[in-house]
């Protein structure tokens, strides 16, 4: 996942591991969150829309999620229809930007499945009441989900630019990667779900569960490469003003000295530590403090 977007083919071992543990952590608060959100619904099982509400901040992963769970009811329905044959075989997480950009066929979208959120205005009133106005608002997110696709797409594009054949069979292959599919009972044992909660998610929740954890370790990978960027970018300049000064008076500014450029390093453990701490948001001044502790949470990435 890490090398899709942008990380060397060869990533380190601690780095990998100690994103896997911020994956973990972060899926272990999501599902103690959306259990939460269930028992507050007298419900003894979780729902789709418990995990959309977690981050119902976050419109762009939300109208992703939504479009992924769209597309993944078309190619159930294909799947039945067909008894099996002839349909998707992979259900992969990455599918959702091919499957977005698709989207503008004439009359698929009439084949695919609106998922509506209860907490949503519009979704409070009857469809006789809405009228034309939600069909505005879903053209507006799938619009805003179809850009969002086609950005991801042409970073892909960038990324594989100049690569070979062989390098870009592996490329796609990783683009296939997940930590849920055909991977569930894994995954919970992974997860370690009943030691934090006392009802069994379904197969649709570990679904949703798989693409979160995808965008986990894409907003990973991604926060930790600017962080990378501009520490290479501060050693450079520190090295260009040092061989400035020790060539200071012989009519060099230096430029034979810099060092040549060379090919991607892999990230560093303490570029993922950099890339989560940014990532979490500041803490809000808390009101009518009177002393003690006081828990602070932590932002789902």
């Amino acid at each position: 996942m890490m090398f899709v977007f942008g990380e060397v083919s060869d990533a380190i071992q601690e780095t990998t591991m100690l994103v896997e543990d911020i994956v973990r952590s972060q899926v272990i608060e999501i599902i103690c969150l959306a259990a939460q959100q269930a028992r507050k619904r007298c419900s003894r099982f979780m729902s789709a829309e418990d995990l959309i509400f977690l981050i119902r901040h976050d419109r762009p992963k939300v109208n992703r999620l939504r479009t992924y769970l769209s597309w993944k009811d078309v190619r159930k329905n294909v799947k039945d229809s067909s008894d099996g044959a002839g349909g998707p075989g992979a259900d992969d997480v990455v599918g959702i930007e091919d499957a977005a950009a698709d989207g503008k066929a004439p009359g698929s979208k009439a084949r695919r499945m609106r998922v509506k959120l209860s907490w949503e205005l519009l979704n409070g009133f009857s469809e006789a009441m809405v009228g034309i106005g939600e069909d505005d608002d879903d053209d507006d997110d799938d619009e805003d989900a179809y850009l969002d696709s086609m950005q991801r797409l042409r970073d892909a594009d960038r990324i594989t630019f100049a690569m070979t054949r062989e390098e870009y069979e592996h490329y796609s292959e990783c683009r296939q990667a997940s930590f849920t599919y055909r991977k569930a009972k894994r995954f919970r044992e992974w997860a370690n779900m009943s030691s934090y909660i006392d009802m069994r998610p379904n197969d649709d929740i570990i679904d949703i569960l798989g693409f979160l954890t995808f965008e986990m370790v894409t907003t990973l990978t991604e926060t930790a490469l600017k962080v990378k960027k501009e520490e290479d970018e501060k050693q450079r300049l520190h090295r260009e003003a040092v061989a400035r000064s020790k060539n200071q008076g012989k009519g060099d500014d230096g430029g034979l000295f810099s060092l040549p450029p060379s090919e991607q390093s892999p990230l560093q453990p303490r570029h993922i530590r950099e890339a989560f701490r940014r990532l979490q948001r500041a803490p809000l001044p808390i009101k009518n403090y009177q002393g003690g502790l006081a828990r602070t949470k932590v932002s789902l990435i």
